[in-house]
């Protein structure tokens, strides 16, 4: 065997030369090129790795005949102008060390099928055209890894997982102006790392940046969904300005995901999008920007946990609505609890309830909301039911700290409020309940600008108890319900 046939054999498999293989010798190249047990280049197949000769067809020779295949690092680069297929029945290993593989067209860069491939430190250069993936993985390439990667300038998504891969693993990558692509309609392929329908798939510790869309995972109908899937310990940044209606992490029918630890910055819509998914967990992200950190709901949705995340400057930290028309929609058991929701420019948290749907089991908890004067409310509850809002923080909204709308059955309790009000003292209360029936307000803090502590408009079945007050204008109470229980309420 040659010595640059052993390097690369080494790099590949870290193991010493099978004793099958040693019988090579550097008179045998072509046998070498050809023996599954063997590394193989694309130059030993003609490939030139300039920049400027046209390689496909070397390229895509040894990825025909070789199952482990070494691109030779970075001084190579391949120019493609029709897409590179790893197609054998067995599964491949291409490792690049920092080769790169050129667009010379508007195509598809690179598709894998048929087995479970590795690729690992290739570099896809898309030179902005107005089309074509990075990196497609078909439906039969299950298990298949992509690692270490570098996708830039790709004109459509820089890897995209088709319906039916499942456990792929995408990580360690890095993204850089993808999805901007003059002829790509679709705003799934405009962005990034596109999933759709494969389960039990991973997209972890990549860099994203500069980009359309960020990461998206698609489910095509709420029957059946996207499944068990991770998106952790990503950094995404949209492209500056943010392309109109882009989102950071998109997810659709989503099913027992887990959305944690990412960084995500300057979308125009929402940061994390979750619409129609169930039993999704969204822990320890941190967003800038956009019209909500999270957003749940539309059309059915259910057992969402939002926890530990820190918003800074979106419209609103989280969203949870309901509003399906055709068929009404229920959204039920989303926990928003302890999140730092900073400046949000409309509020902290919106639960609310359109037209015929259903929005009931919301818990909104422990959470710290600095409006700093920059947005209206701390949280809004509108046509809700089965609400608690319980030990929250809410500092300087502009308008209510609290505010309950058309809300049944809910408890607000153990929050403090500061400065209801902010920049107009004595015009609204720290807790603002209007048209509803049977909420509980028990032992709350209200101290600063807000007019009332509790005001209550009108309804049925109020109780009011425990709370707490100091430098208010006009009161601490002011209750127009009917039969509302006031016991223990006490100006410090």
């Amino acid at each position: 065997m040659t010595k640059n046939s052993l390097s690369r054999r080494a790099l590949l498999y870290g193991t010493p030369v099978l004793a099958g293989a040693a019988a090579l010798t550097a008179a045998e190249p072509a046998m070498a090129a050809g023996s599954d047990t063997s590394v193989v280049s694309p130059k030993d197949y003609g490939a030139v790795g300039d920049g400027v000769t046209d390689d496909t067809a070397a390229v895509q020779r040894c990825l025909s005949q070789g199952r482990a295949v070494d691109f030779g690092g970075p001084d190579n680069v391949y120019l493609i102008t029709n897409t590179l297929t790893v197609y054998r029945s067995v599964p491949q290993i291409l490792r690049g060390h920092g080769a790169t593989i050129k667009a010379g067209a508007a195509v598809n860069l690179m598709r894998l099928g048929r087995a479970r491939h590795s690729l690992d430190g290739l570099n896809f250069d898309g030179t902005s055209q107005p089309g074509g993936v990075g990196v497609i993985v078909e439906g039969d390439a299950q298990y298949s890894s992509i690692v270490n990667c570098r996708f830039t300038n790709i004109g459509a998504s820089g890897v995209s997982v088709s319906s039916g891969a499942h456990h792929v693993t995408v990580t360690g990558c890095f993204f850089d102006h993808c999805g901007h692509g003059s002829t790509v309609a679709d705003n799934n392929y405009r962005s990034s790392i596109y999933v759709a329908d494969a389960d039990f798939c991973a997209v972890t510790d990549n860099r994203v940046l500069n980009c359309n869309w960020g990461i998206i995972f698609r489910g095509d109908s709420a029957a059946v969904g996207i499944n068990f899937y991770t998106c952790q310990s990503n950094v995404i940044t949209a492209v500056s300005p943010p392309v109109a209606i882009s989102q950071g992490i998109s997810n659709r029918h989503g099913r027992n995901g887990k959305i944690a630890d990412n960084t995500v910055v300057g979308f125009d819509d929402n940061s994390i999008d979750c619409w129609g998914c169930n039993t999704i967990t969204i822990a320890g992200n941190s967003t800038k920007g956009g019209k909500d950190g999270v957003f749940v709901g539309d059309p059915s949705s259910s057992n969402i946990v939002v926890n530990g995340n820190t918003f800074n400057r979106p419209q609103r930290g989280v969203r949870v609505l309901s509003q399906e028309t055709v068929t009404p929609a229920l959204v039920i058991g989303v926990t928003i609890v302890g999140n730092t929701i900073t400046e949000p420019t409309d509020g902290g948290v919106q639960i609310a309830r359109n037209n015929l749907s259903q929005v009931t089991g919301i818990t909104v908890s422990d959470n710290d909301i600095h409006v700093a004067g920059a947005g209206s409310y701390g949280v809004k509850v509108v046509n809700a039911e089965l609400v608690r809002v319980l030990g929250n923080r809410i500092y300087r909204p502009l308008q209510q700290g609290i505010h309950l709308s058309g809300v049944d059955i809910t408890e607000v309790a153990h929050n403090t409020v500061s400065d209801a009000g902010y920049q107009t003292p004595n015009t609204y209360s720290a807790i603002d309940i209007v048209g509803s029936n049977r909420v509980t307000a028990r032992d709350n803090v209200a101290y600063g600008n807000a007019k009332h502590a509790v005001a209550i408009t009108s309804g049925v079945g109020m109780t009011v108890t425990g709370t707490r007050w100091r430098s208010l204008g006009a009161g601490g109470i002011s209750n127009g319900a009917t039969g509302t229980v006031l016991a223990d309420n006490v100006q410090l």
